[in-house]
């Protein structure tokens, strides 16, 4: 088994429990679970032991919480929407295609992200 399977696993996790998690926070499962490998719903880690994957992203939540973001649901009323999930997204504008061709580095990959999450 691959880190990615340890990682679909932990994301399959976190969004069954309503949560997307960042990029950032993705690093770090992966920094944490180097080397380890999934069985079952079991991540053993080499030298520590094992957990369960729920357990793990229990552990996670408690750790970086500001990598968690709720999942849009459409069904929820508006009176228990957040400012966030009610806000408009606007579309991008020829000039930011333009920068966004030429853009390099961290900048393309920024922006690549950007033009994800507004499609």
């Amino acid at each position: 088994m691959t880190t990615d399977s340890i990682e679909d696993a932990v994301v399959s996790a976190a969004r069954s429990k309503g949560y997307a998690i960042n990029s950032t926070t993705m690093a770090t499962v992966a920094i944490d679970l180097a080397g380890s490998k999934l069985d079952g719903e079991l991540i053993a880690v080499p030298g520590k032991g094992s957990l369960s994957v729920q357990d793990y992203l229990r552990d996670l939540h408690d750790r970086a919480p500001s990598g968690f973001s709720r999942l849009q649901q459409p069904d929820k009323p508006d009176a228990e929407r957040t400012v966030t999930e009610m806000r408009r997204k606007r579309s991008l504008d020829a000039t930011w295609h333009a920068r966004h061709a030429k853009a390099t580095g961290i900048t393309k990959t920024m922006m690549d992200e950007i033009a994800r999450n507004r499609a």
